[in-house]
Parts: C-alpha cells; structure tokens; sequence
C-alpha cells in the first residue's frame, strides 16, 4: 500500500514481552515507496520510523479488538459491553461516528457471531459485530463490516 504524508494510520506490533502495540497516528514522510515511514503518533510520544510493513491505512473496518474470553460472546450481559468498547476504540483512532443504535443483547448472525449495533458513520452504514473463532478457542474478535444483504 502507498502511504502520503497526512495519511492517517494505525502501527501494529509487538513489544518486548511479546505482547500486542496498537498505535494510531499520522504520515509524517515516506522515505521511498514500499520502504519505511515517519508517523508521529497520536499518544505524544513523538514520531517514530516505522516498517510499511506494520502500518495500515485507518477505516471504520479496521478497526478491530481482539479480547480474550470467548464468554464476552455467550453471555448476554457480557455481550452489551462490546459495543462501548469497539466504539471507544473507532473514538481513539480518529473515526467520526454519527449514529450508534444498539441492538441490545445483539442479534445472532451465525453459529459464530452476533450482530450488536448498527454504525453510522460517513453517510454508510456498518454492522459492528463479535466473531468467535473456533480455532482460536479463547478468543472473540469485534468489529464493524458493511451490513450484509440479508441484515435487514
């Protein structure tokens, strides 16, 4: 992906114990195309030179949390939280969100996901929902997609 200064992106890595960064901030240069970026980072500590690598481009779709506990998606209560936290998360990357309607204890949309909210945002519409994987047993992904054909 090509990257201009003023992009808005997001850095995913690692830290030194091995545990997962998420980082929002803005191109401040790009040293050649495909090779390294300078993006100052949201957080104030100042910009960094980052591997294009790490770096992708802020969207409503890409913003994702991925939790432990796949019981955030089989409890109810549990459940009606996700939304706030996706919607905290779309907030600190820089996303404008213009309508929340919660679709309380959400809706199941599959064996392996349910449907919690409808987003505007932009003028498009965006179902953000929580994902159980089978093969990832503890863990529940969130996030907001176009709304399929048959939601409504």
């Amino acid at each position: 992906m090509n990257f201009v200064a003023g992009s808005r992106v997001c850095v995913r890595t690692v830290c030194d114990n091995g545990l997962p960064i998420v980082r929002y901030g803005t191109v401040s240069a790009v040293a050649a195309s495909h090779g390294p970026l300078v993006v100052i980072f949201d957080d104030g500590l100042g910009g960094d030179i980052v591997d294009s690598s790490e770096v992708e481009t802020v969207s409503i779709t890409s913003i994702e949390l991925f939790l432990d506990g796949v019981d955030l998606a089989d409890d109810p209560d549990l459940r009606q939280g996700l939304c706030a936290l996706w919607q905290a998360e779309a907030v600190l990357a820089g996303i404008e969100i213009n309508a929340v309607y919660l679709l309380g204890a959400g809706l199941r949309d599959s064996n392996d996901t349910w449907a919690l909210a409808e987003v505007h945002s932009g003028g498009d519409t965006y179902v953000v929902r929580v994902h159980t994987d089978p093969n990832a047993a503890h863990t529940v992904t969130l996030r907001a997609d176009p709304p399929r054909r048959w939601d409504y």
